[in-house]
């Protein structure tokens, strides 16, 4: 008895955990389960990095494949007694029913249990399809064999599916190297194409210094010549006074010939100014501007109540009279600030804003969740600006600005890389940076504009060269 208990637990281990069946050329991986060698190696077909255990996830060395003789005679062995105890257990004593004291030879379909032949007097199984318990095991034998298949496939499609996630993993990762390197050698670009021009500018310049200080000296050598020409013309007139007649008149030729020649000209420091010029096309904002530039428009539905926005929408002012305007969550109530199209998800991007001589305006981009109630919301609120208050200016999250103050910008640009997480300031007057913030944005962004308590405007530049 105890053998034929042993061995009813056979299959259990017998069956591989892939296909279900006994095991096939059984094979041991590297965290001791067992699998039909062909199965394991499907399983592992489409992986390259990783190969994870089916049973316990574990992660193996793809060939590290070890047979198993001994479970695989165990196989063989448990094979013939499986169908002997099969037809030993059918042919086995029939059970009683607990209600009836009768052998259970019915099997109700609709109930799906085994009945006596008084079970199936009314009311309890009135109407229910009946089957001999022989007949009704012989389909649900046949049934659970094709179940049994389609849990094979089932599994199978799932063992597959399990190597789809390992596999993305492993090209995600080379996208994302992929990505970064391409990053790298962009975000290099700007600063590579700056130092080549530093470097022409300043070969150039070096080339103009000595140019001029040649003709400095030439422009002094000049003068000292005119300077010695006219000593003598001075020595000249003085003899003259002691001459007679005769020999003044003598003279006279050589001294208008002397007398008439102009004085050198002055060298023209316009040639300095020329040889320290830094043409504007050469630099890499000039191709920010160019290539990035959008058309921002301003959103009058989330204008503070106090402001005025054009018709054109490219201009905000604000009032002393509350305007007469509908309500709504987008617009401020509290910040006397409006919002810009578009919505920023990606990309690279360039506007400019003309602050003119306004004494409060800020100027940047926000989350479009950025709350309405916020008097002056900072970076952490998620809002990035650089802002002016009479004559101090500063960026939010971020320390003073004291350039600005020398600077006093009318005119700033805005650039926007939201892969890198970068937006930066510009001083359009002279080309200058401002100031930078280094961000993960992770939400949609919109232009801010705060205009502040002061009536003159703030306009979006229409960007001509």
């Amino acid at each position: 008895m105890a053998s034929d208990a042993a061995l009813a637990e056979l299959p259990a281990e017998i069956n591989c955990p892939v296909c279900l069946d006994n095991l096939k050329d059984p094979v041991t991986i590297e965290c001791g389960h067992n699998f039909c060698r062909f199965c394991i190696q499907q399983s592992w077909a489409d992986l390259q990095d990783r190969f994870p255990c089916p049973v316990c996830c574990h992660s193996c060395q793809e060939r590290d494949l070890r047979s198993n003789t001994q479970l695989e005679k165990m196989a063989d062995t448990a094979k013939a007694p499986q169908t002997t105890r099969g037809k030993k257990k059918q042919q086995g004593e029939t059970p009683l029913c607990e209600k009836h004291n009768r052998a259970l030879t019915l099997f109700c379909e609709e109930d799906l249990e085994l009945l006596c032949h008084l079970c199936t007097q009314p009311p309890d199984h009135q109407g229910h399809q009946v089957r001999p318990v022989a007949e009704a095991a012989s389909h649900y034998r046949q049934k659970l064999r094709g179940y049994a298949e389609v849990l094979k496939k089932q599994l199978a499609d799932t063992q597959k599916s399990l190597s789809i996630p390992n596999k993305t993993c492993s090209e995600l990762r080379k996208q994302v190297e992929t990505k970064k390197l391409e990053l790298r050698s962009e975000s290099e670009l700007p600063r590579q194409f700056l130092e080549c021009e530093r470097e022409v500018v300043f070969s150039r310049l070096a080339d103009k210094e000595k140019e001029i200080e040649k003709k400095l000296r030439a422009n002094i050598t000049e003068f000292s010549e005119y300077n010695s020409t006219v000593k003598g013309l001075r020595s000249q007139i003085a003899d003259c006074r002691v001459l007679t007649d005769a020999e003044l008149l003598l003279q006279v030729k050589s001294f208008n010939k002397n007398s008439q020649a102009p004085p050198p000209a002055m060298f023209s420091n316009q040639l300095w100014k020329e040889g320290f010029s830094f043409p504007f096309q050469h630099s890499a904002l000039q191709r920010i501007t160019k290539t990035f530039r959008v058309d921002i428009i301003l959103d009058p539905e989330t204008a503070h109540p106090n402001l005025t926005v054009s018709e054109d929408k490219k201009s905000v002012q604000y009032t002393e009279r509350r305007q007469d305007v509908l309500d709504s969550p987008k617009r401020f109530i509290v910040n006397t600030a409006v919002l810009g199209f578009p919505y920023f998800h990606s990309g690279r991007h360039f506007w400019e804003v003309e602050v003119g001589d306004k004494t409060n305006w800020g100027i940047g981009v926000c989350k479009d969740s950025l709350s309405t109630r916020l008097r002056s919301p900072a970076a952490a609120q998620g809002c990035w600006q650089i802002r002016r208050h009479g004559n101090d200016y500063d960026a939010t999250g971020a320390s003073p600005l004291p350039r600005l103050s020398e600077l006093k910008p009318r005119d700033i640009g805005v650039f926007l890389d939201y892969e890198m997480g970068e937006l930066s300031f510009y001083n359009m007057a002279d080309k200058s940076h401002i100031f930078t913030f280094d961000v993960i944005f992770n939400e949609p962004l919109r232009p801010y504009f705060y205009v502040g308590h002061d009536s003159e405007p703030l306009r979006i530049s229409i960007g001509t060269d």
